[in-house]
């Protein structure tokens, strides 16, 4: 009994020493996530330092404009005002009219709330039946009163 005594509790100050390595290696853990995103973040902002310093001290050269020899520069004839006849602009066209819209289909009727159709249901109920219509009896049904007896 004093060895089951004995080796539980040495069993539980195992599980508490495990606990506490477990918390201990949580804690160290969490701690190193933090760092990493500090060292994250202060690389982002130094990368950006850098580039907004390179944008400022880069200069922006003009480009050089084409040089063109004089020797292969053509010039244009010289035109009169005379020569060439003034040209009248051609007119537009006109604007196609727009189509007329297509007219939207009516809203579909709402349906009715469970209130709504218990009250027409309770209102059903609370009316009277209709009435029989009137049983409708032929003429040649009944025989006139002064009419022969059937013969049989």
């Amino acid at each position: 009994m004093k060895r089951l005594k004995a080796a539980a509790a040495q069993a539980a100050a195992r599980a508490a020493a495990a606990k506490d390595k477990v918390r201990a290696a949580k804690a160290e853990l969490k701690q190193a996530r933090k760092l990493l995103k500090a060292e994250k973040k202060a690389a982002k902002q130094a990368r950006r330092k850098v580039e907004a310093a390179a944008a400022a001290a880069a200069p922006v050269r003009p480009k050089p404009a084409d040089q063109v020899q004089p020797s292969v520069r053509k010039r244009a004839p010289a035109k009169s005002a005379r020569s060439a006849p003034r040209r009248t602009p051609k007119p537009r066209a006109a604007p196609k009219p727009r189509a007329a819209p297509k007219p939207r289909a009516g809203k579909a009727p709402a349906m009715r709330t469970a209130a709504q159709v218990a009250k027409t249901v309770i209102e059903r109920l609370h009316r009277p039946p209709p009435l029989a219509p009137a049983p409708i009896i032929a003429a040649d049904a009944v025989p006139p009163a002064n009419a022969d007896p059937p013969e049989a």
